[in-house]
C-alpha cells in the first residue's frame, strides 16, 4: 500500500485502499479521457453562447452532485468531500483571525466563509448551491486577507488551532450510507464533480470553480509563518509547493487543468493544514 509521510494517515488510508478497486482501474482512465474531450468542445460553445449564467447552471451542478453522492459515491469518497467543504471555511476563519463564539456570524447557508456548513439532507445541498459558493470561498479569502495583520496576529495564532468540524451536521452521510452501491472512489468523484462543472457552467462561473486554488497559495505562506523555525513541518510543507499549481501565485489557464490536482493538491492540502494546525503546536521562535 502506496502511503507518504507528509500526509495525513487518513488521506492516505483512503488513497491506498481506493487504488485497489475497480473503479480506480476501469473508470477512472474514461472518465479522464472524456474530460479531455468535453473541455475541448464546450469551452469554445461556451465562449460563444454561453459567456454569462442563465439561472439554471447552479441548480444543475448540485442536483447531479447531490445524485451522485447519495447513490454512486462510496462512504469514504462521501465523507472525505464534505470533510472538504466543512473544513475549508475553518481554515479561512482561522487565518482571518474570525471566531466562533463571541460575535455575530453572518450564518448564511453552505456559502461565505462565516456561512453555516452544517448539511443535513440533500435537498439542503441543492437547495442552497454548495459547489458554486464552495469555489467562491477562494476569492473571498484573497479579498479579506491583509498581510500586516496577520502577522500582527501571528502569536495569538501560534498558540490556538481552528474550530474542529464536528460542529457542523455530516447528517448527509446517512443518505449515502442507506442509498448508495458503493461504486465511486475519492478520485472519481472529484472527476465527475470537475466534469459536471465543465458541462453546464457558463464560461465565467467555470472559469472561476477551475481557478479557485490563487487561496492555497495564502493558507501555504500562512502555515510557513505559523510554523517557522520548525524543519520537520517545513519539509512537510514544502511537498505542497507543486510548479504546476497555484501556490506561487502563478496563473495557471483553465483550459489545461487537471482534475487531479482538485483533489492531489487541493482537499488534501487543507486536510493536511487542518491536522497539523490541530495537532502539531508550534514550536517557539529562537530570537
Amino acid at each position: 500500500m502506496q502511503r507518504f509521510p507528509y500526509l495525513t494517515e487518513y488521506v492516505n488510508r483512503i488513497f491506498s485502499e481506493e487504488k485497489k478497486h475497480w473503479d480506480y482501474i476501469l473508470i477512472r482512465p474514461m472518465l479522464l479521457v472524456s474530460y479531455f474531450f468535453l473541455r475541448c468542445i464546450s469551452f469554445p460553445i461556451k465562449f460563444v453562447f454561453h459567456r454569462v449564467p442563465f439561472g439554471f447552471e447552479a441548480f444543475c451542478i448540485d442536483w447531479c452532485m447531490a445524485v451522485g453522492m447519495k447513490y454512486l459515491a462510496k462512504t469514504d469518497a462521501a465523507e472525505l468531500m464534505l470533510r472538504h467543504v466543512q473544513i475549508e471555511p475553518l481554515l479561512y476563519r482561522y487565518i482571518l483571525g474570525i471566531p466562533e463564539t463571541g460575535v455575530a456570524l453572518e450564518r448564511r447557508k453552505l456559502n461565505g466563509i462565516e456561512g453555516e456548513f452544517g448539511v443535513e439532507d440533500i435537498d439542503t445541498w441543492v437547495r442552497n448551491n454548495l459547489t458554486i459558493g464552495h469555489d467562491l470561498l477562494s476569492y473571498e479569502l484573497i479579498d479579506r486577507f491583509d498581510r500586516e495583520d496577520f502577522l500582527r496576529r501571528l502569536p495569538e495564532l501560534r498558540s490556538s488551532s481552528p474550530a474542529d468540524h464536528a460542529i457542523f451536521s455530516k447528517q448527509v452521510l446517512e443518505a449515502n450510507r442507506k442509498h448508495s452501491w458503493q461504486v465511486l472512489g475519492a478520485t472519481n468523484v472529484v472527476i465527475l464533480i470537475v466534469t459536471m462543472i465543465t458541462f453546464f457552467g457558463d464560461l465565467k462561473t467555470t472559469i472561476h470553480a477551475l481557478k479557485s486554488f490563487d487561496s492555497d497559495s495564502i493558507l501555504l505562506w500562512c502555515l510557513k509563518k505559523i510554523y517557522a523555525g520548525d524543519a520537520a513541518a517545513q519539509a512537510d510543507l514544502d511537498f505542497f509547493m507543486q510548479e504546476v499549481s497555484y501556490r506561487g501565485h502563478y496563473n495557471s489557464s483553465a483550459f489545461f487543468s487537471n482534475p487531479s490536482q482538485y483533489l492531489y493538491y487541493h482537499i488534501v492540502f487543507d486536510e493536511v493544514a487542518y491536522d497539523m494546525l490541530r495537532n502539531r503546536s508550534a514550536l517557539p521562535l529562537v530570537s
